[in-house]
């Protein structure tokens, strides 16, 4: 894949965490690393961030780039609190 390619991906499955994390839970996050996982295995980017001005409300999520959808959410136990207070079920598909 050429690094033109890897970019596009990378701002694309930004844009959809950052989206899903908004429309889902009310959140605005900041995306703070992004890894191509090894494509013989997985069309995905593998992401980490934080919720924006709290550091401690940390995830990892996973973006597949050939069926344009966010999958493995993993969340810190503070963003779980964050997000439960909100009123939503993190546990929920």
């Amino acid at each position: 894949m050429k690094e033109s390619e890897k970019q596009a991906l990378f701002q694309e499955a930004e844009a959809k965490a950052v989206k899903y994390f908004k429309d889902k839970y009310e959140m605005n996050v900041v995306i703070t690393s992004k890894e191509l996982l090894p494509e013989m295995a997985l069309d995905s980017i593998a992401m980490e961030g934080h919720v924006v001005e709290q550091e401690d409300q940390e995830f990892t999520i996973s973006y597949d780039y050939s069926d344009k959808k966010i999958k493995n959410f993993g969340m810190s136990p503070a963003i779980k609190v964050a997000i439960i207070e909100k009123g939503y079920d993190p546990f929920a598909k």
